[in-house]
């Protein structure tokens, strides 16, 4: 990765007060502090959590019972929209610790740690087994959605490849659509609003996959009371595009280590 590299070489030199200055466009960046550190853990939670409420929707979805569709999309909704909350704070999390001086490193492991917890936590939600009914039903109690129905296995299911590959598709490009915009700001500070707009569009493309080859098809299992058929391949979709974005900012975080 030779642009992370080029980007990243700065040239320093201390004067004799020992401040250090820079010999190239960049501004040298402070040593990281503790409050960094408990900034970048933030929003790692933040990440992970708004994506986890996204697809555990989708679960609260699965439990509906004939007759009451209506409802648990509205109640369910609730949920999503409360979701990003996690969202836009892990966005102003990331944002306000580039602006004050957050490396490459330090953005990069963030991402890589966020996308990382994601995926474990979509291996667990994936398997179906007590640990996601136990969690999706106390959800349901909690916006007051009755007759919650769990009357299938999801872990015995097989998978759809069509809505494995639509799903990591859309979800890899939303995941990397938030996320590398970010980290670029930190090599070519003076376009960061050109960037932020970059990711925006990948990030709608992300979204219109999503909303045209995954959400109609889980949207018609709904009507069919066959939701829980699919949530399994849609589970796994999440989990291999944040497996895939977190290994892509690992390399980054590598690069930064050792170029």
């Amino acid at each position: 990765m030779a642009w992370l590299r080029a980007a990243r070489s700065l040239r320093a030199s201390a004067d004799a007060d020992g401040r250090v200055s820079c010999t190239t466009k960049f501004v040298c960046l402070p040593e990281v502090t503790p409050f960094m550190y408990l900034l970048s853990a933030a929003a790692a939670v933040a990440m992970t959590a708004a994506f986890l409420v996204e697809s555990s929707s989708w679960w609260i979805k699965g439990a509906c019972p004939p007759g009451m569709v209506g409802l648990y999309v509205s109640r369910s909704n609730i949920y999503l929209y409360f979701g990003r909350f996690f969202a836009l704070a892990y966005n102003a999390l990331i944002a306000f610790g580039i602006e004050n001086g957050a490396t490459a490193r330090q953005v990069s492991g963030t991402l890589a740690i966020g996308f990382g917890a994601a995926f474990l936590a979509h291996l667990v939600m994936l398997s179906g087994g007590r640990a996601t009914r136990v969690t999706m039903t106390m959800l349901g109690r909690i916006l007051l959605l009755p007759h919650q129905q769990w009357n299938v296995a999801p872990a015995a299911i097989p998978r759809n490849k069509s809505i494995v590959l639509a799903t990591a598709t859309a979800s890899l490009c939303f995941g990397l659509g938030i996320s590398l915009p970010l980290l670029l700001a930190v090599f070519v500070p003076q376009y960061r609003m050109s960037l932020s707009y970059v990711g925006q569009t990948v990030n709608a493309l992300g979204t219109i996959l999503l909303l045209f080859m995954v959400d109609q098809r889980l949207f018609r299992s709904l009507d069919e009371g066959s939701l829980l058929n699919d949530l399994p391949s849609y589970s796994l979709g999440r989990a291999a595009a944040f497996g895939t974005a977190g290994v892509i900012c690992a390399l980054i975080y590598g690069s930064s280590i050792n170029g």
